[in-house]
């Protein structure tokens, strides 16, 4: 049938990002996708504490300056990463299209760790422990339950 339009879909990562990147553009960034990229682009161990902030493109062109903002408790430490970090980053865009990257200390917000959650104690060992206490005052004796609970779920 000529003239009828496709009914394929598209991915909707595919629409999402073309709708970011005129609003991620303003800030200098290429595309929407390198936020996605990030973690992998820096590694784990800098992926909660660093943004990419802008991308600063010279007018007479050349290689742009990433711009990191970067929490001040590992910035010394990211300062000794940036040559990795700028080779990864070149890879993701398939050519040296950075030269250099900036480091800005600013604090980041990061996602609350997960708390891990305490193995059960020993039910013998929970069973000494309430033998020894059941002579102890309520209040006294829920609280020195409760603690070693947390210590023989520890051991």
């Amino acid at each position: 049938m000529a003239g009828e339009r496709s009914r394929v879909g598209k991915p909707v990562g595919e629409l999402v990002a073309g709708a970011l990147d005129p609003v991620v553009r303003k800030r200098g960034l290429a595309r929407a996708e390198l936020f996605g990229w990030w973690p992998d682009i820096v590694g784990e161990a800098y992926a909660a504490w660093t943004l990419p902030e802008r991308i600063r493109w010279p007018r007479g062109g050349g290689a742009a300056t990433l711009v990191v903002k970067c929490d001040p408790s590992v910035a010394l430490q990211l300062s000794y990463e940036l040559e990795p970090i700028r080779q990864r980053l070149n890879s993701y865009f398939g050519h040296s299209a950075v030269g250099a990257v900036r480091i800005v200390q600013h604090p980041v917000r990061l996602a609350a760790p997960a708390r891990p959650v305490p193995n059960p104690p020993d039910p013998e060992k929970m069973a000494v422990l309430e033998r020894r206490l059941a002579g102890a005052e309520e209040g006294l004796r829920g609280s020195l339950v409760a603690l070693g609970r947390l210590v023989l779920a520890r051991s």
